[in-house]
């Protein structure tokens, strides 16, 4: 049976999209101050979360105006996340080590594009036999995001900023929770209203987090290029 979706449910499906681009671009703006290669695999990933995030909302927004359904814009939300994900959580995870004053990964894109290319190619594999090809996808993108969020977190913690370590936390939980609600309960409308403004509060409490963890980050970049200088000229 064909879902249908109100003007308002669709155009709402836009604000957890734009609260979740807007806090990568906090992360990647940061990681950016530091490693400029590093800041641009963030900046690819954020780009790959923005195709993915905003063809699924302009899908429903098209059911909900005529009923026109784009099997591409519906589909490609895993396609882009999963590897936009894998790229931003390895580019934090070496950001974080170099910060840290420890060394980073010496080719950051070459482990993540590995990475991706299994599970693309698992995901191809099983679509050639007919099977569920956006299961490998819905993995990658999981893990990469579950990543991402609890290294966020740790440095939230790290940084003596235990309510903020607790949000990102909740804000995991909060994606678990309804990706597991969204497969196992009937998606009806008002089921579909709470799963979106449950996600839109999470991503909101995610971009405001990113906000104030970066701009503590930020803080310490300068001492940090500072330690790399001196390191260079010993």
């Amino acid at each position: 049976m064909e879902m249908e979706y109100s003007l308002a449910l669709a155009l709402e499906d836009y604000l957890p999209v734009i609260f979740s681009l807007v806090g990568v671009w906090f992360i990647a703006r940061t990681v950016s101050q530091l490693d400029r290669g590093l800041g641009s695999m963030v900046y690819v990933g954020l780009g790959l979360l923005a195709v993915g995030g905003v063809l699924k909302a302009t899908w429903k927004l098209l059911m909900a105006i005529n009923g026109t359904d784009i099997p591409l814009f519906s589909q490609a939300l895993f396609p882009m996340i999963a590897p936009g994900f894998t790229l931003i959580a390895t580019a934090v995870y070496s950001y974080t080590r170099q910060l840290q004053g420890k060394p980073g990964l010496r080719r950051p894109w070459l482990v993540p594009l590995i990475v991706i290319a299994l599970f693309g190619g698992g995901s191809a594999l099983i679509a050639s036999n007919g099977g569920p090809w956006r299961v490998p996808l819905i993995m990658l993108a999981t893990l990469g995001n579950t990543a991402l969020l609890l290294m966020l977190a740790i440095g939230a913690w790290r940084r003596n900023m235990r309510p903020l370590a607790v949000v990102f936390v909740i804000v995991l939980l909060t994606i678990i929770g309804m990706s597991q609600m969204a497969n196992n309960v009937p998606q009806t409308i008002p089921v579909q209203w709470f799963e979106q403004i449950v996600q839109t509060l999470a991503q909101l409490a995610f971009c405001l987090g990113t906000w104030q963890l970066t701009r503590q980050m930020e803080q310490e970049v300068p001492a940090r290029r500072l330690a790399l200088a001196n390191s260079r000229l010993s």
